[in-house]
């Protein structure tokens, strides 16, 4: 009687786990067919069939586009599954220092409706929360899915997010953060899973889950803007090291001696290839230049601007081939203000990391610009709670 109770209750636990694998699975990647299940959950076709046959009852999946090949004939197909939409949404948002932008997607991962809006500067962080969150039921009204719930929310913010606490560090670029813990406020105000990372950590899993680095198990993510940021993605899986302040590729040192740099130490990457360094070398040529004005000059030949734009290329591809020695990606992939500049910046920053890397390191490596635009730390926000099992019932 012993032996039967334990065997059954092992067999009931391996159920579940493979109910609860295939579940994460869907809310990882999306549409999958039942094929593709099996073999990403190491499990038996004819064990996915049972366990989908089962959510499908209960409403947990639901049949989509896409098809395979049924059981049935040679013409019989099988649509990808994926969760049921109806049954929730995801919020990500994305808070820079002038803007808050937002994407809302369902749990089969379609984007629903996006949105910005702007940020005073005097704002606080609880003021910065408050804007977030009136955009959350703007765009929850702009999609027509006021009635479905809110299954999360993830936070991208422009500073080091200790994940071990969720405090926002003190180097934090954007102060009014610094020492915040946003998720706690928001996820008691909200009642909701709400999770929260550095914007370039989360702009790193967007490009690898829906961008430019779709596919790749080893990515680098450069965001460029007031600051310059980095995320890593390691073996398909998001790196935040101990304390989760991975990334700050701005403040590791390009040039021994050179100037003081806001975090206290000389020479640091940002000083020489984020925007503002750029706009302060074309400012003797044009004190009033944006980045899009120098991006835009320097198309039409503007030698001051052409030159700003591959210096702080050539310095920022230096820094990635020591990344590249490191780590060994195969995807490195850039986002923020130096999109507008083009091949420009690109063929620079290429030219510096073939110079610089060893080739070994180079050999399976894509550089180029992402996918995602404004929208890839929101969209990170997004994967990020499609990540978190307590986001959606994987049990329900």
């Amino acid at each position: 009687m012993f032996m039967t109770d334990h065997v059954g209750g092992s067999l009931q636990s391996l159920r579940e786990s493979n109910r609860e694998r295939l579940i994460a699975l869907l809310r990882e990647h999306g549409a999958l067919h039942r094929a593709e299940l099996a073999r990403r959950a190491g499990v038996s076709r004819a064990t996915v069939t049972t366990i989908v046959n089962e959510l499908l009852a209960g409403g947990v999946v639901v049949e989509g586009a896409g098809s395979e090949p049924a059981n049935g004939g040679p013409t019989a197909k099988r649509a990808a599954l994926t969760l049921n939409p109806e049954a929730g949404v995801i919020v990500g948002l994305d808070f820079s220092a002038g803007s808050v932008t937002g994407v809302i997607a369902d749990l089969s991962h379609q984007v629903l409706a996006d949105g910005t809006r702007a940020l005073a500067p005097q704002l606080g962080w609880m003021g910065r929360l408050d804007v977030g969150a009136e955009l959350i039921d703007e765009m929850r009204a702009d999609a027509g899915v006021t009635g479905r719930p809110l299954a999360g929310v993830g936070l991208g913010i422009p500073g080091p997010v200790d994940w071990t606490t969720g405090e926002i560090g003190t180097s934090s670029k954007s102060l009014e953060w610094a020492g915040a813990r946003p998720s706690a406020q928001l996820a008691e105000r909200l009642g909701v899973p709400v999770r929260q990372d550095n914007t370039a950590h989360l702009g790193a899993l967007a490009e690898a889950v829906w961008g430019a680095a779709r596919g790749s198990r080893h990515v680098v993510y450069v965001k460029v803007s007031a600051g310059l940021s980095a995320g890593l993605v390691i073996d398909g899986q998001m790196c935040r090291g101990a304390l989760g302040a991975t990334g700050a590729l701005g403040h590791t040192c390009a040039v021994p001696d050179g100037p003081l740099c806001s975090c206290g130490s000389r020479g640091c990457l940002e000083l020489y290839a984020a925007t503002p360094a750029i706009l302060e070398a074309v400012r003797p040529h044009h004190p009033d230049a944006s980045f899009e004005g120098v991006a835009e000059r320097a198309a039409d030949g503007d030698r001051p601007c052409r030159r700003a734009l591959a210096d702080a290329a050539t310095m920022l591809g230096r820094s990635l081939a020591g990344v590249c020695n490191l780590l060994n990606p195969e995807s490195i992939i850039v986002g923020g203000d130096l999109t507008a500049a083009g091949d420009l910046v690109m063929g620079p920053l290429r030219t510096a990391v073939t110079d610089h890397a060893l080739p070994i390191a180079t050999q399976a490596l894509s550089i180029g610009w992402g996918d995602l635009g404004d929208r890839a730390g929101a969209m990170g926000g997004v994967a990020l709670m499609l990540q978190e099992p307590e986001s959606i019932g994987a049990s329900s």
